[in-house]
């Protein structure tokens, strides 16, 4: 891709209770990792980790202190999947190439959170590359460089009860979806983003994003209710699995609301997810 960019490092779903959405998360299926908490500010995370990518659950651990603006986020659109956090190996050339195309990035600025370990805690370091709303339309967006890979993934945080594999993109409704073909493409490079009929698809390394409107929502996805919500939004997230039957069994198993559509494709929807629906196929 262009501009040192590598996929979608990870989406960002904002709580308003933490340990809540681990509990909801935890029943869905997923292997969480320890809490964390962002050094300097009020807020802690749990992640849902894979090989490649993964599902940061961001709520407030000690009210009061600074949340970075999540609080207001949470009082604006409630809860939900607010960003998508663009992986990079290199940010300071990512912005030297962004910068050089016009597209405004900010400085790079670093960042830590403690990971609270049964041995002890570990400091996990990023530098993080933003980029103003003008370049990513229909989506809030920025950059990550991961400083300590090593202290991210474990063997066993990878492994998941109801077998997904990897986050395999994301569904956001915009008002205009073919607006947005040739932004994505000047950011993501030619060829990475396509128009299928009212819908445009963007190829983000080796996961997607879909943009379609409030009507193609329903007509992509009609075996769930699809609330009314103020565009742009993210709408859900897809996951791949090696086994969707293995899937829905666990959900059945685990007193999670989901429907089976024709294909096969196992659905969760938003109401039950903090926010965003969850679709679990292995068909992406």
């Amino acid at each position: 891709m262009a501009h040192h960019l590598t996929g979608i490092d990870h989406t960002l779903l904002a709580a308003a209770d933490l340990e809540a959405a681990r509990e909801t998360y935890r029943r869905l299926g997923f292997t969480l990792t320890p809490r964390g908490r962002h050094v300097g500010w009020a807020t802690g995370n749990y992640c849902i980790m894979f090989p490649q990518n993964y599902v940061e659950l961001l709520g407030i651990a000690e009210p009061g202190g600074y949340t970075a603006g999540l609080e207001e986020m949470l009082a604006a659109r409630g809860e939900g999947v607010h960003k998508i956090i663009l992986g990079t190996g290199d940010a300071m050339a990512a912005r030297a190439s962004l910068a050089a195309a016009g597209f405004d990035p900010s400085e790079p600025q670093s960042l830590s959170r403690a990971l609270e370990l049964p041995e002890g805690e570990v400091m996990p370091s990023f530098t993080l590359v933003h980029l103003p709303a003008a370049a990513t339309p229909g989506l809030s967006m920025f950059l990550v460089q991961h400083l300590t890979p090593d202290l991210l993934r474990r063997p066993d945080w990878l492994v998941h009860p109801n077998g997904a594999e990897t986050l395999a993109g994301v569904v956001v409704v915009v008002d205009e979806p073919v607006a947005l073909e040739g932004p994505y493409e000047r950011l993501l490079g030619a060829g990475n983003a396509v128009r299928t009929d009212r819908m445009v698809a963007a190829r983000v390394g080796r996961e997607s994003i879909l943009f379609v409107t409030q009507d193609d929502l329903s007509t992509l996805f009609p075996d769930l209710d699809h609330a009314e919500r103020a565009t742009p939004y993210v709408a859900g997230m897809r996951f791949r699995v090696h086994n969707p039957d293995a899937a829905a069994v666990w959900l059945k198993t685990a007193g999670v609301d989901h429907v089976r559509s024709l294909d096969g494709t196992v659905l969760v929807p938003a109401e039950a997810a903090h926010g965003c629906f969850l679709e679990f196929s292995s068909r992406q």
